[in-house]
């Protein structure tokens, strides 16, 4: 038996009927809405005449959009999906234009449960949450002391992060502009891998090759304790940051250890200066550039060698700084999370 991270919850819920997910004779799993809230329903074993209820679990947002991607099954929405709440629905409350949701007071049982494995591409109905939801608004909350030069730095550098993350897809995308593919490639060859210099224009020319309409933007500040950054952009990359800076601040000892170790070889090795740049690796030498870029990138949960191999006209020095300049950026983003002055919503 489960617990339903159960919190206060209304007497009834009603909700409007959203659309029959899945069905195979009846319909066995439901989309409800109520205001930005949504509820699924999981149809539950049958009774003995034959009539079901359904389990419903409350889905914010992020998190119903994170299903119909299929970085979850349903399942998932039902024992681990954060702020979840448990009702459930008779059979007879489908298609009415609001369902009564019950809540649950106790316990979830396991045989309530919907089986693993359940995903989206596994729906009857072709219903996408992306054209009915807003998924372009990123809310994050703040408290402690903050500086006006804070917000800042802190906005520039999660700026530079989805503007990587952004430039990646949109190389890989056929309906992006060549123009606009040229310019990411040459941010990946510019100045800064030419020698020791500043990797900041490295970022910047990346946000300058974005379109107006696709760029990150730091749309409110509610300064308070607490308070809350209002962050737009898109929302796959916003969550990929998300996933990105949770492993940074779990493993935040371990990833400056390799980092300071991959730093040091090359540094030793004469190849983050101006002479780098003039610099052919030996075999060797290339070996052991290759793996540390590699085993960093995998460890800061951005497995993308190739693509930055490829982008950097197979130059390893240049891959090995842009992997070093990505893990100092994410590191400078982190660090007001793992000093608790910044969450993400849920």
């Amino acid at each position: 038996m489960l617990d339903s991270n159960a919190q206060e919850a209304p007497r009834k819920v009603y909700a409007k009927f959203e659309e029959v997910l899945f069905e195979f004779i009846d319909p066995l799993v439901v989309l409800l809405k109520r205001g930005q809230s949504y509820y699924i329903g999981s149809a539950m074993p049958e009774e003995e005449d034959g009539s079901f209820q359904f389990l419903v679990v409350s889905v914010t947002p992020k998190f119903l959009k994170r299903y119909f991607r299929e970085e979850n099954d349903l399942r998932f929405l039902f024992i681990a999906a954060k702020s979840r709440r448990f009702f459930t629905m008779d059979q007879n409350q489908i298609g009415k234009v609001k369902a009564k949701l019950v809540p649950i007071e106790g316990e979830v049982k396991e045989e309530w449960l919907p089986d693993p494995q359940f995903f989206a591409s596994s729906h009857t109905a072709s219903y996408l949450p992306e054209h009915s939801i807003s998924f372009e608004t990123e809310t994050l909350h703040i408290d402690g002391n903050w500086e006006m030069e804070d917000f800042g730095s802190f906005s520039r550098k999660l700026r530079d992060l989805y503007a990587f993350e952004d430039s990646l897809k949109k190389i890989l995308d056929s309906n992006v502009h060549s123009k606009t593919k040229e310019k990411i490639r040459g941010a990946f060859t510019g100045k800064p891998f030419q020698g020791g210099s500043s990797y900041v224009n490295f970022f910047s020319d990346l946000v300058a090759a974005q379109p107006r309409e696709d760029r990150f933007d730091l749309k409110k500040i509610e300064y308070a304790s607490p308070g809350k950054i209002l962050l737009s952009g898109k929302g796959d990359i916003f969550d990929s940051i998300e996933a990105k800076v949770e492993n940074f601040v779990a493993n935040q000892r371990s990833l400056h250890d390799k980092y300071l170790e991959f730093h040091k070889y090359m540094s030793d090795a004469g190849l983050l200066d101006i002479r780098a740049v003039r610099l052919q690796p030996n075999a060797d030498q290339a070996q052991k550039i290759e793996n540390y870029s590699r085993g960093l990138l995998i460890s800061l949960k951005m497995d993308l060698y190739a693509n930055v191999y490829e982008l950097s006209e197979r130059n390893l020095v240049n891959t090995a700084k842009i992997t070093l300049a990505l893990y100092r950026r994410l590191r400078a983003a982190a660090v007001y999370f793992a000093q608790g002055r910044v969450k993400y919503g849920e």
